[in-house]
């Protein structure tokens, strides 16, 4: 009984194959984020491949010539890449069809170019293969590779069904490049073939270059609105984005509530600590708000030391003396806080307009703040004095009900305690 030979286990036209499994697995894999360490996932893919090689070789044995016949099993391919990476499905598959059309382009225009000019030559195909790989990794790496990347990490940009479109489309432009190369293999090679196969891969990269571009300038539009609606220092959304979310919860007759707040005594805080101080002060008072209300509303910088909130609902007394006591002041603050002031309005449809809910609120806020300084001051007289006080103070919280009511225009605010 005769050993088998090198050849019969594995064919010389099997290397090409081989050369752009490898190429293909490294592109792929620095579009996604691994699961396990390089060791493993390289003992993963390793193993399912040459799983698949015992397969064919009992299934088919040495019949296969590079014919195109075999080149659909590579989206089995997909079970090993769904198994070593973090990404999702859609995910997965616009990296693994945007790498295996680069790698397959470049084996079936080396494929036809050897059938052009020296037909049944495998090591001719293996060698142009070799040398179209050297002559474009680097590119393949230094522009395509990120824009790949780019392109998954920003789709969300967009409604998360693009991430579908474009898995689709990946799939299409590989099945065609697939069904392309298993047409123009049989027959005479011709120079007709190999222009077509390079138009059709033309094609694609150009589909991929349009895409990329339309995404970065979204991506860049998207930033620029973000940017546009939200406060420079705090990070949290500014007036314009205040006015679009209450607009957007009047429209849909939402129930809500809005807090005003103005932080007390905030030019002391300038004056003794400085204007950085300051600065800091107002970024540890929003990064608070937003862990309160995070999940259940929205806060925003109203303007200098005045922050609104919105909750979505009635907001509970727990979330309102969270924001009154500020529990969360903590060793990271740049000073002690100083206390705020907070006024209360609870919206329910038929609704006010904009305007006159953030007039309303803010003038329930100054009536509280007034109220605190009175109580204060008359504190104040009482230690001097030394005298019984006669009369209770008037310190109740005032919290605003959702009967329309309009502040005179002409109405002044009371000058803040000092």
């Amino acid at each position: 009984m005769n050993g088998l030979s090198l050849d019969a286990i594995f064919p010389i036209h099997y290397l090409p194959i081989l050369e752009m499994l490898i190429i293909n697995l490294v592109s792929a894999d620095q579009c996604l984020h691994k699961k396990y360490s390089r060791a493993k996932t390289l003992l993963i893919f390793l193993g399912f491949t040459l799983l698949l090689y015992g397969a064919i070789l009992i299934f088919a044995g040495t019949s296969f010539k590079g014919d195109g016949r075999f080149l659909l099993g590579g989206f089995i391919f997909f079970f090993p890449y769904r198994a070593v990476y973090r990404e999702k499905n859609s995910q997965i598959l616009i990296a693994m069809c945007a790498c295996w059309i680069y790698t397959l382009g470049i084996f079936a225009f080396s494929q036809q170019l050897g059938n052009l000019f020296f037909p049944e030559n495998q090591f001719f195909i293996l060698a142009a293969e070799s040398l179209f790989f050297l002559a474009t990794i680097r590119l393949f790496f230094k522009f395509a590779v990120p824009a790949y990347d780019f392109m998954i990490r920003n789709l969300t940009a967009f409604d998360r069904k693009w991430y579908r479109y474009l898995a689709v489309s990946g799939v299409l432009g590989l099945l065609s490049l697939i069904t392309v190369n298993m047409t123009l293999i049989p027959g005479d090679a011709s120079l007709l073939k190999l222009v077509t196969l390079a138009l059709l891969l033309v094609l694609i990269g150009t589909f991929y270059f349009i895409l990329y571009r339309f995404i970065r300038d979204a991506v860049r539009i998207s930033h620029l609105e973000h940017a546009a609606l939200r406060d420079p220092l705090t990070g949290l959304g500014n007036r314009t984005q205040l006015w679009n979310c209450l607009n957007s919860l009047i429209e849909q007759n939402q129930t809500f509530s809005v807090l005003f707040m103005d932080l007390d005594r905030f030019k002391q805080i300038n004056d003794q600590y400085g204007h950085v101080a300051g600065d800091q002060y107002l970024k540890h008072f929003a990064g608070i708000l937003e862990r309160i209300f995070k999940g259940r509303g929205a806060s925003f910088r109203f303007g200098g030391d005045e922050f609104v909130a919105l909750y979505y609902g009635l907001a509970p007394k727990s979330i309102i003396d969270r924001v009154k006591e500020c529990r969360e002041w903590d060793d990271n603050a740049p000073c002690p806080f100083n206390q705020v002031s907070v006024g209360v309005l609870n919206c329910s449809p038929p609704h006010m307009d904009v305007d006159q809910i953030l007039q309303r609120v803010d003038h329930i806020m100054y009536q509280n703040k007034l109220n605190k300084a009175q109580s204060k001051n008359a504190q104040t007289k009482k230690k001097i004095s030394r005298s019984p006080f006669s009369g209770p103070l008037q310190n109740r919280e005032i919290y605003g009900a959702a009967a329309p009511f309009l502040c005179p225009k002409n109405r002044k605010r009371t000058p803040k305690s000092p």
